[in-house]
């Protein structure tokens, strides 16, 4: 099919966004078809570029990691709601060098057996060890400690209004499951976001010097200013110092590597003797065993993706893709025969069914997935 096939009405309502269901299967249908006749190797500026103009498409591309590049390409449609890319998980196109399309499904029992995506829980550790469970079922409360107020606001977020003491700091704690983000503001106005399995610990009312927190995973913080009194976050190696600023910082036990990504403002980095500075749309990287703080330019759109509620795969191997699936889904993978160190481009929203989120991980053609409880198996 070329382009002159296409009626020229049928372009511009594409462009506008006001085709119908069967005009847009239409138009895909041809840019699809059109692409099966290059012979080139898309790069992935291209890739950018195309999907930049194909506004209802999800591009996806997996570079295989031996010496030989193979690319595979995965369009499907997408809704563009809130700025949020929702996928439309029934159409689905994948690209292999020939217009053939080709169907994948997760194999698991029932639709019954799916796994739904995370939401807003929490759990709230009071000072004297008294636990407080929150969900998106309670939407509106107050818990009362000592001289502190505790608001709960939309079942998604906590808000701490506390009395200045120059007693003893009385510390809080919130830890997100697997499966569960929440956000807090802190007394000094802060604004948290965790994502989740991720445990936050800070004082009901900042006393001292500096407001000093510490963070076990991951975490978006919005920074009141207070140039008296810096703000720390303690984590994993590191200590970050800021006056007023919004970074996010990913520490997790399980990954060798913590990731701290700035986007406005300046922070400090101190890791035992060694200090860095960070400027806006830098990162800093620390490896286990590695002694030095590596400072480099952000991948902001990835590295922010979670708290726009989505994934977004740059490059990254099964494995690690993986992990970030179990702690949103709840779910433990076990790898059964698999050998593989595959390369995946590619961003679906974290708002969808497991099932959705493996299928297009299956339309490679390099993984096939079994759903058992809550166990996934990831088998050649």
């Amino acid at each position: 099919m070329t382009k002159k096939d296409l009626p020229e009405e049928l372009i511009h309502k594409y462009l506008q966004e006001s085709c119908s269901e069967e005009e847009l299967a239409i138009v895909e249908s041809w840019h699809i078809h059109d692409l099966s006749k290059s012979t080139y190797l898309p790069s992935k500026e291209n890739i950018a570029i195309v999907s930049t103009r194909m506004a209802h498409k999800l591009t996806t591309y997996v570079q295989a990691g031996n010496k030989t590049q193979q690319t595979i390409r995965l369009w499907q449609r997408v809704a563009l709601t809130a700025s949020i890319l929702l996928i439309v998980s029934s159409v689905a196109f994948l690209y292999t060098g020939n217009p053939e399309s080709t169907s994948v499904s997760v194999q698991r029992k029932s639709t019954l057996h799916d796994i739904l995506p995370g939401g807003y829980k929490a759990i709230l550790t009071l000072y004297n060890g008294n636990k407080v469970r929150l969900n998106s079922k309670i939407n509106e409360g107050i818990i009362r400690e000592k001289n502190v107020n505790i608001r709960i606001e939309s079942g998604q977020k906590i808000v701490y209004q506390s009395e200045e003491s120059k007693g003893t700091q009385l510390l809080n704690s919130l830890e997100t499951p697997r499966g569960g983000q929440y956000q807090l503001i802190l007394p000094d106005g802060t604004k948290v976001w965790l994502n989740a399995s991720s445990t936050l610990t800070y004082p009901t009312a900042f006393t001292s010097k500096e407001r000093l927190v510490k963070l076990i995973g991951e975490a978006f913080f919005e920074v009141s200013k207070d140039s008296n009194r810096p703000f720390k976050v303690q984590s994993k190696d590191q200590v970050v110092e800021v006056l007023g600023t919004h970074f996010n910082i990913s520490a997790y036990p399980e990954e060798r590597q913590t990731l701290t990504t700035l986007l406005e403002g300046k922070i400090k980095i101190r890791k035992h003797n060694i200090n860095k500075t960070l400027n806006p749309g830098q990162g800093a990287l620390i490896t286990e065993g590695d002694n030095d703080i590596l400072i480099t330019q952000a991948d902001i759109e990835k590295n922010m993706a979670w708290k726009n509620n989505e994934f977004i795969f740059n490059g990254e191997n099964l494995r690690s893709i993986m992990r970030s699936i179990a702690r949103w889904y709840d779910v433990d993978i076990i790898y059964k025969n698999y050998s593989d160190d595959t390369k995946y481009w590619g961003t679906v929203s974290r708002s969808k069914n497991i099932s959705a989120v493996l299928r297009m991980l299956e339309s490679t053609g390099k993984i096939k997935f079994h759903i058992e409880g809550r166990r996934i198996i990831a088998m050649n």
